[in-house]
C-alpha cells in the first residue's frame, strides 16, 4: 500500500514546482463519479434490467435517456473547469503557528462556477464572472522564513454533481512568516535606547514612591517606618527611566536559544509599534533607522523572519 501510493503521489506531482500563471487543460483534468454519480448509477442499472426483464420499451427508453443526458452533464462538468488559469497566488505575512490565507486568482474568458478548493478539511466555493474570481486557500505554517504553499487542489461539481473533476497544482509561491512573538510581552530592554522628550518608566532600582500594600508584594519591599506610623501597610515602588526612542539589539540579550531571542524581539517591535514609540533594531548584518510605522515595522518583522536562513520551526 506504501508503494501505491508513492506512485500515485508521484504521478500527480510529476510535473513538480510551477511558476505562475498555470492553465489547467485537458491534459491536466481527471474526473471520476461523485458519490450522488455512483448512487445514480446503481439506480440506472436497476432500472435497465428491471427493463429489459418486462421488455419495457417506455422503460428502456427512460433509461437510455438519463444515460444521454449523463454524458451531457459529464462534458458540461468537465468544461466547467477546463482551460481555467490560476494567474497569481497572494499571501500576506503571518506569525508562526497561524494559518496563512492565499486568495487565488482563477481567470477564463468564459464564466465558470462553482470552482471549489479544499484546504485543511475545508471547502471554499468561488465562480469566474466577468473573467475574474477569487478562491481562498488556508494551510498551516510549520517554519519561520518562506513558507512555500503547498499542492493546491480545485474541483468542481458543476451542475448537478454526479462527476467530480479536479486538477492539481504546487505553485513557485511562499508566503513570509515571522517569528511567533513572546506572550505576556516582557517589559522593554535597559540596554541601549536614546533619550527623547518622555522617558517611560519602568521597574528599577530606584525608589519613587510608595503605596499601599497589595497580596503578593514581596515583604522585603515592606516601607516599615511609615508602616508604623499609620494604620495600614505600605510598600516601596522602585522605578527606573528608558528613553522614549528604543534599541533593541540581538547581541545585547541574554538568552540561550536563539529563536526565544527572535520571538522576544518580535513582542517588543510590535509592541513599541502600538505605542507609536520609535525603535530600532541591530540584528548581526542588518540595522534599521530609529523610527517607527507600518514599513519599518515590516521590516523589522521580515529580518526577523529571514533571520539565519529562516528554517526553525515551532515547538
Amino acid at each position: 500500500m506504501v508503494k501505491i501510493k508513492t506512485f500515485i503521489d508521484g504521478f500527480i506531482n510529476r510535473r513538480g514546482v510551477e511558476p505562475l500563471p498555470v492553465e489547467f487543460n485537458w491534459r491536466r483534468i481527471y474526473v471520476l463519479p461523485s458519490k450522488p454519480g455512483l448512487f445514480f448509477a446503481v439506480i440506472w442499472v436497476v432500472m435497465l434490467m428491471a427493463a429489459l426483464n418486462f421488455n419495457n420499451n417506455m422503460g428502456l427508453m427512460l433509461v437510455f435517456l438519463l444515460f444521454g443526458m449523463t454524458q451531457v452533464m459529464l462534458l458540461q462538468t468537465f468544461f466547467n473547469m477546463r482551460n481555467i488559469t490560476l494567474r497569481r497566488i497572494k499571501v500576506e505575512p503571518v506569525f508562526l503557528g497561524d494559518v496563512a490565507e492565499a486568495q487565488l486568482e482563477l481567470c477564463h474568458s468564459q464564466d465558470k462556477w462553482q470552482v471549489v478548493s479544499s484546504s485543511l478539511g475545508k471547502e471554499k466555493v468561488a465562480h469566474i464572472e466577468h473573467g475574474v474570481g477569487l478562491l481562498p486557500f488556508h494551510f498551516e505554517t510549520i517554519k519561520r522564513g518562506y513558507e512555500p504553499v503547498p499542492r493546491i487542489k480545485l474541483f468542481t461539481r458543476y451542475p448537478m454533481g454526479l462527476f467530480t473533476v479536479w486538477v492539481y497544482c504546487t505553485p513557485d509561491t511562499s508566503a513570509l512568516v515571522y517569528p511567533k512573538p513572546e506572550r505576556p510581552v516582557p517589559a522593554y530592554p535597559s540596554h541601549g535606547g536614546v533619550d527623547g522628550e518622555k522617558d517611560l518608566p519602568i521597574k528599577g532600582d530606584e525608589l519613587a514612591s510608595v503605596r499601599e500594600y497589595q497580596v503578593g508584594d514581596p515583604l522585603r519591599d515592606i516601607a516599615w517606618k511609615k508602616t508604623a506610623q499609620s494604620d495600614k501597610t505600605w510598600v516601596k515602588q522602585y522605578e527606573s527611566t528608558q528613553g522614549k526612542h528604543m534599541m533593541f539589539d540581538f547581541e545585547q540579550m541574554h538568552m540561550a536559544h536563539t529563536e526565544a531571542k527572535l520571538s522576544r524581539l518580535a513582542a517588543w517591535v510590535i509592541q513599541a509599534e502600538h505605542e507609536n514609540i520609535d525603535y530600532q533594531l541591530v540584528l548581526p548584518g542588518f540595522s534599521s533607522e530609529m523610527t517607527h510605522g507600518a514599513a519599518q515595522m515590516a521590516l523589522c518583522l521580515k529580518q526577523l523572519a529571514l533571520f539565519g536562513g529562516g528554517e526553525s520551526s515551532p515547538n
